[in-house]
C-alpha cells in the first residue's frame, strides 16, 4: 500500500499564545522534543508505506527551515510544504490544499500535531475498508465520536456529540486521495453541512457510509494516547509521560 500522509498544522494556536507561548504550537518543546516530533513519531507504523508527507502550514510561521531540519532528523525524505496565506474554513479544507501534490491513487491519511500516540499503536496492518478511524476512550464531549453497529463497522460519526465511547484521536484514513476529493467536493457543496461554520473531516465518513462505503475503527489503549492540544493538556503530558 502506498500512502500520502497530510499533516494539517495551519491552526492559529490561540490558547497557547494566550498562555504566553510566542512560537507556533508545533515548535513548542516538551521533554526534549517539539510537539511536531511527538506527533510524527505517532505515525511510525505507517512510515514504510508513506510515499510522501505533505505539511500544510501558515506562511507567517516561516516554517521552512524548521520542517527541513526536523524531517531530516526523523528520516523523512520525500515531503512537501504548503504555506497558506490565510486561515481555511476547517481541517477538511486544509487537507484539500494538498490535492495539488498528491497521487490520487494512493491511500490518504490525515493527521494533526495535537496528539502523540505511542509508537506501535498505529499500524498500517490495521487499515482496511474505504475508511478507517483509530479511536480511544476518553471523558468529555469535545471529541468526534463514532458509533458502531453489530458487525463492528462504523455507522455514524458526530462532532462533539457523545454517541458512543469511541473518541477519534485525530487520524483519518481514506482508501484513496481520489475518494477523499470526491467526498469533500460533494458533501461540502451544501453549506448546511458545516458544523459551527467549519468543515471537519469526520462528517465525511457519514456521507461515505450513506453511499455504501465500509468504515472500520480500531480501539487504541487510552493510556498510550497523549493529547497536546491545550497548555493544560501539555502540562499533564509533561507531568505524567516517561519515555
Amino acid at each position: 500500500m502506498k500512502m500520502t500522509i497530510v499533516i494539517t498544522m495551519a491552526g492559529l494556536g490561540n490558547r497557547f499564545r494566550q498562555a504566553g507561548y510566542s512560537m507556533p504550537k508545533y515548535q513548542i518543546m516538551a521533554q526534549g522534543k517539539t510537539l511536531f516530533d511527538w506527533s510524527i513519531l505517532s505515525l511510525s507504523g505507517y512510515h514504510e508505506q508513506a510515499e510522501q508527507y505533505i505539511f500544510v502550514v501558515r506562511k507567517e510561521d516561516a516554517a521552512m527551515d524548521f520542517l527541513n531540519k526536523h524531517c531530516q532528523n526523523l528520516s523523512i525524505k520525500n515531503f512537501r510544504i504548503i504555506e497558506l496565506k490565510s486561515p481555511t474554513d476547517g481541517q477538511a479544507t486544509t487537507a484539500m490544499m494538498a490535492s495539488e501534490y498528491w497521487d490520487k491513487d494512493t491511500a490518504l491519511l490525515i493527521y494533526n500535531i495535537d496528539t502523540f500516540v505511542e509508537p506501535g499503536e498505529l499500524s498500517a496492518e490495521h487499515l482496511k475498508g474505504d475508511g478507517f478511524i483509530p479511536c480511544f476512550n476518553a471523558e468529555g464531549e469535545h471529541w468526534s465520536f463514532v458509533r458502531t453497529g453489530p458487525s463492528g463497522q462504523a455507522i455514524e460519526v458526530r462532532e462533539k456529540v457523545r454517541i458512543s465511547n469511541h473518541c477519534t484521536l485525530g487520524a483519518y484514513y481514506f482508501k484513496s486521495c481520489a475518494l477523499y476529493e470526491k467526498l469533500y467536493t460533494r458533501y461540502y457543496k451544501d453549506d448546511s453541512h458545516l458544523e459551527k461554520g467549519e468543515k471537519y473531516v469526520a462528517p465525511l465518513y457519514n456521507y461515505l457510509i450513506s453511499a455504501g462505503g465500509e468504515v472500520f475503527i480500531s480501539e487504541v489503549d487510552s493510556k498510550k494516547v497523549h493529547i497536546l492540544g491545550t497548555p493544560e493538556e501539555l502540562q499533564l503530558f509533561l507531568n505524567s509521560y516517561s519515555s
